[in-house]
């Protein structure tokens, strides 16, 4: 693509499609979610405290990204069909 004016800068190049694509997100936040509550129930059984606040919420953190996972494996196997009420773009390539 080119400049659409003279003197303005370049477009920025298009951002690989592993910074885009849904899937890797939400697998990868999913594992931040997963570790973290590792991390805050084994620093709460050190302590003596067991479970505490910060592992319920990586918990629903983590029950967040299984219910986001679900709406968008939904969401693109209705693309998938066809149906006129899926969301576009939900597809690869």
């Amino acid at each position: 693509m080119t400049a659409s004016h003279d003197g303005d800068p370049p477009p920025p190049p298009a951002l690989p499609s592993r910074f885009y694509e849904s899937p890797p997100v939400i697998v990868g936040g999913m594992a931040v979610w997963a570790i973290a509550a590792g991390i805050a129930l084994c620093t709460g059984f050190v302590a003596g405290t067991g479970p505490g606040e910060v592992f319920w919420t990586c918990i629903a953190g983590l029950g967040v990204g299984l219910f986001g996972a679900l709406v968008f494996s939904v969401q693109r196997a209705a693309a998938r069909r066809g149906d006129r009420s899926a969301q576009r773009g939900v597809e690869p390539g």
